[in-house]
């Protein structure tokens, strides 16, 4: 496969064209030596700030209930070395872990189960409001249980 770079041709080498090219070398060593794994040494910049969409990533989590968080995928807990620390267990190896609080959640451990409980559920603040900026999807939808056409560009709707 060739690649041709310039601002004209197909752009400049970025993260994706090297994901593609990892992967292809991938498959065909799998292909031609599938007893062995071949691991991969690196050094780029490009690839320092891409991440998986659902990634796992610690600046990408909250400390506690609510507010704008990513959307990260649950992760499983292989063994205790590596993924388990030396504070009171909610999860052994085997185990399914969420990144984000669930319902039947103990919550935060650094929180009271006082704190915990009055975090837990959203409540309004009298006297404030929020302004959230909708993207084109969420803005058709809310205008449709309107009544209200949806077809164009999100300025013009």
């Amino acid at each position: 496969r060739q690649f041709e770079y310039g601002a004209n041709l197909e752009g400049y080498w970025n993260y994706q064209h090297f994901v593609l090219q990892v992967e292809d070398c991938v498959d065909v060593l799998n292909y031609l030596f599938p007893c062995y794994e071949v691991p991969f040494l690196v050094d780029h910049s490009c690839g320092h700030d891409r991440q998986r969409e659902d990634g796992l990533n610690v600046e990408n989590m909250i400390r506690g209930y609510g507010g704008s968080q990513s959307k990260m995928r649950d992760t499983t807990i292989k063994k205790e070395e590596g993924y388990l620390g030396p504070f009171k267990r909610q999860l052994e190896p085997g185990a399914i872990q969420s990144m984000v609080f669930k319902a039947t959640d103990e919550g935060p451990f650094w929180m009271s189960p006082e704190e915990r409980e009055e975090k837990r559920h959203d409540r309004e603040v009298e006297g404030q409001t929020k302004t959230k900026k909708l993207n084109k999807r969420e803005l058709a939808l809310k205008l449709q249980e309107k009544g209200i056409r949806t077809k164009g560009t999100a300025k013009e709707l």
